[in-house]
């Protein structure tokens, strides 16, 4: 395997998938204990799209909630 050849579509799609992975577990942890589900998809999706590690402690905070 050659490191030097990064193939970026690859990683796109990786941390792509990745940002859906955490925005379902997000919206999942959330059901039940948020008022407005809305509100936290929104905040999710823009997170993780925007801020993908901001986006992960976000998920983590409504696991732990």
């Amino acid at each position: 395997m050659n490191f030097m050849n990064l193939n970026a579509t690859f990683w796109g799609q990786v941390l792509f998938i990745l940002a859906l992975v955490v925005i379902f577990f997000t919206i999942k942890f959330a059901k039940g204990k948020a008022d407005n589900i809305g509100l936290v998809a929104i905040y999710a999706v823009l997170l993780n799209f925007l801020i993908p590690p901001v986006g992960w402690f976000y998920c983590y905070r409504w696991a732990n909630k």
